[in-house]
């Protein structure tokens, strides 16, 4: 009988030092943004096959839709390498965010990588940023309002409407910009339901 007593005792302290203990809240959201595994920064990125088509060909259509994107702003070539058929480069776009209440524009930056070998071309669109409005150099990582906190995540664990807001129009920007280069590339229109 003592034994069961000390017993009781010991799983009643146990249990009390459990119950102050908090433990992380269980939400049903989950991030739609495509995340690169390595990176694990949001990415929009595929490898689309072009049969005959050259390195010097795919190479050409990447320069050139470098050159004529659309956009709020020209796109920057950040770097360009023709033996390793590689172009990087930054613009941005004004996305509208919905921010207590009221719908703002705000620009929305981001690093768009073409790189082509013989037949078949790698794009990637990542590094997405918000412009903290004193220039392109000054930006914020999406990744960090994907991240639980305060001022994008409710008591519940869902997003604010301010983030909700700035995931759609990052998920319509990154598929529509991925469906316009691999249209440039390809020469031909391409199913944007991937």
């Amino acid at each position: 009988m003592r034994y069961f007593v000390i017993m009781l005792l010991v799983l009643g302290t146990l249990t009390a030092a459990q119950a102050q203990v908090k433990l992380p809240k269980l939400h049903g959201w989950v991030n739609p943004l495509p995340m690169d595994s390595l990176t694990r920064k949001v990415s929009f990125q595929g490898v689309v096959q072009v049969p005959g088509a050259s390195q010097a060909t795919l190479y050409a259509r990447a320069k050139k839709w470098f050159a004529t994107a659309s956009g709020p702003t020209k796109m920057t070539i950040e770097t360009q390498d023709e033996a390793s058929g590689k172009v990087t480069g930054k613009t941005s776009e004004l996305v509208m965010q919905n921010f207590l209440g009221a719908n703002v524009q705000v620009p929305l930056w981001r690093t768009v990588i073409v790189q082509v070998k013989p037949g078949r071309f790698r794009y990637q669109i990542t590094n997405f940023a918000f412009d903290s409005s004193t220039g392109q150099g000054a930006v914020t990582p999406i990744e960090n309002y994907l991240a639980p906190n305060a001022l994008t995540f409710d008591d519940a664990g869902y997003p604010k409407p301010v983030l909700q807001s700035t995931i759609e129009a990052i998920q319509r920007s990154g598929r529509q910009q991925a469906s316009v280069i691999r249209q440039a590339m390809t020469g031909k229109a391409v199913d944007d339901n991937w």
